[in-house]
């Protein structure tokens, strides 16, 4: 890293718990919901929603959108609450960063409903702060644009900060920021998938966060 790491954003799901969407099955029916409504039909579930947005923004549409489309999102999201487990050694990492005075906040294409019930059961919601959640912004991931509401907020250049995920579209994201990134092996993508795109750092378990270049971890002065 060229420049000291004062804050943190991390993924939610793949990243500090297990991967659990059910993505062919809620691909399919979204791809379907698209079709039906006149959007495009290509690619991931991110992409899907992303290229409806692009269509329905200027036309003043994005409520409606979220309307027809939120509730297959919803949907997929409570049945992988219902499974997700913490990474071994997240809340640890979260509690530990937390001591050193680091910002930590949360950007994930899950929705709010799901996103909220799942920190609050895993203890994760105490260090976290922001969460952007898929309903907070009208793009997802690989779009920049939760990160960069979170580092507006923050007052935080994209330089200072991390971003911590398990996919592409959390590389991607993060390089659209500007922000260097760490990618958690295990999560939604496999690992040869970042072979034309390598993050900057590959981690094994979530817990090596702790151990990535030590020295451009940083203090915020107190505000």
């Amino acid at each position: 890293m060229k420049s000291r790491i004062a804050a943190l954003i991390f993924d939610f799901e793949g990243t500090l718990v297990d991967f659990q969407w059910r993505l062919a099955e809620a691909e399919a029916q979204l791809r379907e919901a698209c079709a039906s409504l006149g959007y495009g039909t290509a690619g991931s579930y991110a992409q899907l929603w992303n290229a409806a947005a692009d269509a329905a923004a200027p036309q003043g549409r994005l409520a409606a959108l979220r309307r027809d489309l939120g509730p297959i999102y919803d949907r997929w999201d409570a049945d992988a609450l219902t499974r997700w487990t913490p990474r071994p050694g997240a809340a640890e990492l979260l509690h530990a960063i937390a001591g050193r005075g680091l910002r930590t906040g949360m950007v994930s294409n899950i929705g709010r409903a799901a996103l909220v019930e799942a920190l609050g059961r895993f203890g994760f919601d105490r260090r976290l702060a922001p969460v952007a959640s898929r309903d907070d912004v009208d793009f997802l991931k690989p779009r920049p644009d939760g990160i960069l509401r979170v580092l507006a907020e923050w007052k935080v250049a994209p330089h200072e900060a991390l971003f911590v995920g398990d996919s592409r579209a959390d590389v991607l994201a993060a390089r659209a920021a500007g922000m260097p990134v760490a990618i958690v092996r295990g999560g939604e993508c496999a690992e040869s998938e970042f072979d034309a795109l390598p993050p900057d750092y590959l981690l094994t378990a979530i817990d090596e966060v702790n151990q990535v270049a030590p020295a451009a971890i940083r203090r915020l002065p107190a505000t």
